[in-house]
């Protein structure tokens, strides 16, 4: 095969190519390429396979001949360091194709660096000016160089590049090459140094700004400048003299002047404080401190020439409420509103999940418990499906009687005293709803033949006992016609019917107190809607989807002309409230209505952010490029979302607002470590939560949280202060704490006791940003008032609320991480024992440093109550007394009606072990055996040949009576012989 002549009179210009001889592509070396040829920016090389190009810029030490005995090999260096050796090349050619290539690749090179020269020495000016190391270097900034130059950035990384650039040129990509080639790795080195550079030379300020010298990690977060900065301080680790550094570097640095920064707060006496210390500490009368009202305020009297008059509303919660509630009683004039609120309360005020739904009972109790499921007379009832057909016979003027015992006694080895579900005294007619759908079957945590076989037992039983019954089922509530055919069933079982009227029965709602209760909720819809910046059509759109869509309806139809009546009084008084004043500023803002001065803005408490605070802070910083977000919070700390407050906007704060620098102040100067490593443990076991490790100033060996068990607050409150009183110094300060106000306790009678001590209740909410030298927890129990509360918010309210956080009691367990770190030295939980609640289980489960065994004796408890209700699976067991003697019940009472016998011997709670039931306590040996019949207590009688075991059900002259009995010798001597210590324990 012929081969082409080289061509050399123009290297510069003149391709090269050279083709393998077909004896040459059979048997010589590294013959894996046919041909190859040079082409404007690389080699080409050619195989039966396909095609490799080799950049001009990828060689290395350029192309190297290695001479065989019959053909010679090109090998090609490349940058990277790999190899490729191209064989079968003609010894006569092999020279002047190594020389043709090496001064190709080389020339390209010159040719392309040259021409790079100006783009080097333009990217090295626009360095000099954007990093002189004079101020930090923003993500924003070095995204857009790097974006600029990055042609640059693969071109400048070979080793040799020097050689092809002129003097000045060379000089310059020293500058840029380190950057060029790490990228933000190497910015962050550069801010690096300049943060170390600038803590340095403001040290005498960081050092003096406020009583105590400013932490390592409080000055690298005022000197850290990223665009968006957000300071995440642990509780008591010093997050206000942090907010007073950062503006005074700021206007110490030159970075901005006084007027251009703008602080803002929540809370007005929060902003007051700030304000006082900027001027004291900093000396300066011009910088802005606002909350977010005010500012919304300074808004719009800047854009519309006055500032707006704010109604009293506004400010007063409980004028608000009562505003509303005189809106409802006054509209309850209109016929068509009354009868909406009657179908309201009549169907929707409690919200229904068919029991179908739910995998264990203790999952559905905790469903009737959370949303507080009562009858329009105020009675708890044990289904929403019992509490429509209790409102149907109430609406209906039919007098009835709910669990009453059944007219004739039929307890006995099976059954229990038999309660059908409701009776009609007038008529003798008694009604059962039954957990069935349309094939007979119960839901999933019902044991079916069981609940079967009983209702075949209470029919045959009315059948015996000639008593009328009714039957109505869950799958008629599934169809919609559970009252229809409870309807007709009455009626042919000839019950009158005296429908209440609706002046009736609104006197009952209101003397029950239903009506009020409605009223609240329709005025904190109010505040919450009106910061949603939904319409009503938009309210009703959102609840279409919700599940239990046609309760979202009608309670925003009864909310539309409240809203609207609010609206109209606003504007006749030609006032504006707080959310008014958000909303407005910001189509302002956004409208560039109003232009904007700060350059800075500095916002404290960040974690209680809302959307719509948030939007305004992002239209103020639009309308300045340049301008800087420094935000102070925590999010471990975040407990207002039932005002709007989204934590997500802290934990994505990047995501919501861009290049974010996050910084930690993870020194606490208020609790010691042993407070602090409760109360982290406690709250992180949220994973959503942003990871801290939190360090404490002061380190102690003992534990400092104190778990006190009584059945009384105020009982466990004494003990506590007795305790604080006979070590604290005097003039000591005690937070005394509970979740809801109305658990405040008589402080009076307690400060005349202990009269050394400084005492002051507050909510847990309100002693936010609050510390004390002793913390006294009162309430922590389960219920709808405990702590956390079991209550479910109203799905409305959801709607207009931020979205709900998928970890269970996730605000409650901030909330109590907060109750718990108010405290310098020491913190008190006090509960019942009987109905602890779900945190304080936790600390006892899972094994917590805390004290439990600091406080014993009479009105105190030994341990939290920890049997498992083996019936219902969500309750535990504890003791109660009748005037048949003391047992033990589900704490889930009245729903769950399981009780278990207690012992004879300790009062201990008693466990089935095989024939046998067993004392729970370790100390006590008392073994009671089990009738294999029907399970009742096997007692010790004596008869004419001597002692026996019998049931304790045999009943004589009774209709259920159990009759068995074994010999004494074959039972209980038998097992006490066979226990072992094992079999005592828990």
């Amino acid at each position: 095969m012929r081969t082409k002549e080289l061509s050399l009179k123009k290297p510069s210009t003149s391709p090269l190519s050279y083709r393998t001889g077909w004896l040459a592509a059979l048997f010589a070396a590294h013959s894996d390429y046919d041909s190859f040829s040079t082409i404007k920016d690389g080699v080409l090389l050619n195989s039966g396979d396909g095609q490799r190009r080799i950049s001009h810029l990828g060689i290395g030490k350029g192309v190297a001949l290695e001479s065989g005995f019959f053909w010679d090999v090109l090998a090609i260096y490349l940058e990277d360091g790999e190899i490729i050796r191209v064989g079968g090349i003609n010894k006569k050619k092999s020279l002047l194709l190594q020389a043709g290539l090496n001064r190709a690749y080389r020339q390209y090179l010159s040719e392309f660096y040259q021409r790079m020269a100006p783009e080097i020495d333009d990217s090295s000016r626009q360095a000099r000016t954007l990093f002189d190391g004079k101020r930090y270097i923003r993500k924003a900034a070095a995204r857009q160089w790097l974006k600029s130059y990055r042609s640059l950035a693969e071109a400048l990384k070979r080793k040799d590049i020097q050689r092809f650039l002129p003097d000045g040129s060379a000089q310059n990509l020293r500058l840029i090459q380190p950057i060029l080639i790490h990228g933000y790795d190497a910015f962050e080195r550069l801010n690096a140094s300049y943060v170390d550079r600038q803590i340095e030379a403001f040290k005498t300020f960081f050092d003096s700004v406020e009583s105590n010298p400013l932490t390592a990690n409080q000055r690298r977060a005022c000197v850290i400048d990223e665009q968006h900065n957000l300071v995440l301080a642990g509780a008591g680790t010093g997050k206000t003299s942090t907010m007073i550094g950062r503006a005074g570097y700021l206007i110490k640095a030159g970075h901005a002047k006084p007027e251009q920064i703008l602080m803002l707060a929540f809370a007005r006496k929060a902003a007051e404080e700030m304000d006082e210390r900027i001027r004291s500490k900093l000396g300066i009368e011009s910088l802005t401190v606002k909350t977010f009202h005010s500012l919304g305020k300074h808004i719009i009297a800047q854009v519309e020439g006055i500032a707006p008059a704010i109604d009293k509303m506004a400010e007063d919660e409980h004028l608000r409420a009562r505003y509303v509630d005189e809106e409802v009683q006054r509209l309850l004039q209109d016929e068509l509103y009354k009868s909406r609120l009657v179908g309201y309360f009549l169907y929707y005020s409690n919200p229904y999940r068919s029991v179908f739904k739910f995998k264990s009972q203790g999952e559905y109790y905790q469903y009737i418990q959370e949303n507080d499921i009562r009858t329009l007379q105020g009675g708890l009832v044990q289904s929403y499906e019992e509490c429509e057909i209790a409102n149907f016979l109430y609406r209906q003027g039919v007098a009835y009687e709910y669990e009453p015992n059944y007219q004739v006694n039929t307890a006995g080895p099976d059954y229990r005293v038999y309660q059908p579900d409701f009776y009609l005294p007038d008529y003798g007619i008694y009604i059962e709803h039954f957990a069935v759908n349309e094939h007979n079957q119960t839901p999933p945590f019902i044991d079916q033949k069981s609940y079967l076989e009983g209702m075949v037992w209470k029919r045959a039983t009315h059948q015996k006992y000639q008593t009328r019954l009714i039957e109505t089922y869950c799958y008629q509530k599934q169809q919609g016609i559970l009252t229809q055919s409870l309807e007709q069933q009455l009626k042919q079982a000839g019950v009158a019917f005296r429908p209440l009227p609706n002046n009736e029965l609104l006197r009952q709602l209101n003397q029950f107190g239903q009506v009020s209760k409605f009223s609240q909720l329709l005025a904190q819809m109010l505040c919450l809607f009106k910061a949603s910046g939904l319409t009503i059509k938009g309210l009703v759109s959102l609840g279409k989807q919700h599940e239990d869509h046609e309760r979202m309806k009608a309670a925003a139809f009864l909310f539309e002309p409240i809203y609207e009546a609010y609206q109209k009084r606003l504007r006749d008084s030609e006032t504006i409230d707080f959310d008014d004043m958000i909303v407005r500023a910001i189509e302002y803002v956004e409208a560039g209505r109003y232009r904007s001065p700060y350059s800075y803005i500095l916002v404290d408490e960040f974690q209680d952010i809302s959307a719509n605070r948030a939007r305004l802070v992002k239209g103020l910083l639009a309308q300045n490029p340049d301008s800087g977000l420094f935000c102070v919070g925590d999010d471990w700390q975040s407990i207002y979302r039932f005002t709007g407050s989204d934590v997500t906007i802290t934990k994505e704060f990047e995501r919501h607002f861009g290049d974010t620098a996050i910084s930690v102040l993870d020194l606490t100067f208020r609790f010691n470590n042993k407070i602090g490593d409760v109360a982290s443990r406690f709250v992180m076991q949220n994973s959503t939560q942003i990871a801290k490790r939190i360090q404490s100033h002061a380190v102690i060996e003992q534990a400092a949280v104190s778990l006190v068990k009584t059945n009384s607050d105020p009982v466990g409150l004494d003990a506590a202060l007795s305790v604080i009183d006979a070590n604290a110094d005097d003039e000591a300060s005690v937070l005394v704490l509970a979740r809801f106000n109305f658990r405040k306790p008589d402080l009076a009678q307690f400060k005349r006791r202990y009269s050394k001590l400084k005492l002051q209740f507050m909510s847990v909410h309100a002693s936010k940003g609050k510390e004390a030298d002793y913390v006294v927890v009162l309430g922590l129990e389960k219920g709808k008032h405990g702590f956390p509360p079991e209550k479910a918010t109203h799905p409305v309210l959801e709607l207009l609320l931020p979205p709900a956080e998928v970890f269970a009691h996730a605000e409650e367990r901030r909330l109590f991480y907060v109750a718990m770190t108010r405290a310098r030295h020491h913190v008190y939980l006090i509960c019942d024992a009987n109905k602890a609640s779900d945190f304080v289980r936790e600390l006892v489960d899972r094994r917590y440093e805390i004290r439990v065994d600091e406080f014993t004796g009479e009105g105190f408890q030994d341990k939290i109550a920890d049997i498992p209700c083996n019936e219902c699976g969500a309750g535990y067991m504890v003791p109660r007394d009748s005037q048949h003697g003391s047992f033990f019940g589900c704490s889930q009472y009245p729903l769950c009606t399981n009780t278990v016998t207690a012992c004879q011997w300790c009062g201990g709670g008693l466990r089935e072990k095989g024939r046998f039931r067993v004392c729970e306590n370790k100390r006590c040996d008392y073994v009671e055996p089990i009738c294999p019949l029907c399970g009742g207590k096997l007692s010790l009688r004596k008869g004419p040949y001597g002692q026996f075991w019998g049931c304790s059900h045999f009943r004589k002259d009774a209709e259920f009576s159990c009759n068995h009995t074994e010999k004494f010798i074959d039972l209980k001597a038998a097992k006490y012989s066979s226990l072992t210590d094992e079999d005592y324990i828990t």
